[in-house]
């Protein structure tokens, strides 16, 4: 569909030090969570490996990182570490203007409220989404710890009948662990639920990019753990064309579909999420 710029921006080999992470923060959680944690991993990779081996080039730069975080899993008891949150309040700014912006325009309760980062921030709702009467609550450079804190004032307020999350790159790309992204989500999924018990969630699934070439496994690993994840709740979606659209069976990114700055989606890139949001879109 789109043209394909050979030779740029091949998918990069994963951080050993981020594999480490994820496998050492199982610790971090009581002896059940470890034991479950543990077997979502294990199933994640087996679905990992799939994927993997579909991509040419990459299937032999994996091997190896696969079977380190399967070994350091059963072993992560021994070495607890996690990394910490970055201060939500660098971003008091944009949520004061949030709340400034719904004085003046009260958003009704139960319509669709889009959260997350600088790809939701970025995102021209009349322009990708024309007729969608949406609320757009994203605040570029966010983690979902960020938006976790300031739920209320971003989504809970509204009550949402659909939420539209994307987030989670900036968190694996400051080397926080797969598996700690994963409790984060899973407390907005929980605070989410608890205030709108019938509302959905759509989850876009995290992107990799040519600037962050090499976390793409992380990435991709990431994105099976909140797949299944969602697997577990009806009302939540996993949107898994925002990953999977923007290379190809060989590992190509599309260069067409990012901005300048090989991070960004261009509009063509948005166009995608057009077109994998729009049926889930319907209330």
């Amino acid at each position: 569909m789109f043209r394909h710029q050979k030779g740029q921006s091949r998918l990069g080999i994963a951080h050993s030090q981020q594999l480490d992470q994820n496998a050492l923060y199982l610790s971090k959680v009581t002896l059940n969570k470890k034991i479950s944690s543990l077997f979502l991993v294990l199933f994640c990779l087996d679905k990992y490996t799939k994927e993997i081996e579909s991509v040419p080039l990459l299937k032999a730069r994996s091997l190896i990182p696969l079977t380190l975080l399967l070994t350091w899993g059963t072993t992560a008891a021994l070495f607890p570490q996690q990394a910490a949150d970055p201060d939500p309040n660098r971003f008091a700014k944009a949520i004061a203007d949030f709340e400034e912006s719904d004085k003046k325009n009260p958003f009704p309760k139960g319509g669709i409220v889009f959260v997350g980062s600088s790809s939701i921030r970025r995102l021209d709702i009349p322009s990708v989404f024309p007729g969608l009467k949406a609320l757009n609550r994203g605040f570029g450079g966010s983690q979902i710890s960020d938006v976790n804190h300031f739920i209320e004032e971003t989504v809970l307020k509204y009550e949402p009948g659909i939420t539209v999350l994307f987030c989670g790159g900036n968190d694996l790309w400051a080397r926080k662990p797969s598996l700690q992204v994963l409790e984060d989500f899973k407390q907005f999924t929980a605070k989410l639920f608890e205030r709108a018990p019938d509302g959905k969630l759509l989850v876009l699934a995290a992107r990799p990019s040519p600037k962050r070439h090499s976390i793409i496994e992380t990435e991709l690993a990431f994105n099976y753990l909140v797949e299944m994840e969602a697997l577990k709740d009806d009302r939540i979606t996993y949107i898994r064309g925002s990953c999977d659209r923007y290379f190809d069976e060989k590992g190509n990114f599309y260069m067409d579909l990012f901005a300048d700055d090989l991070l960004h989606m261009s509009d063509a890139g948005y166009k995608i999420w057009n077109e994998i949001l729009t049926p889930h879109l319907k209330q």
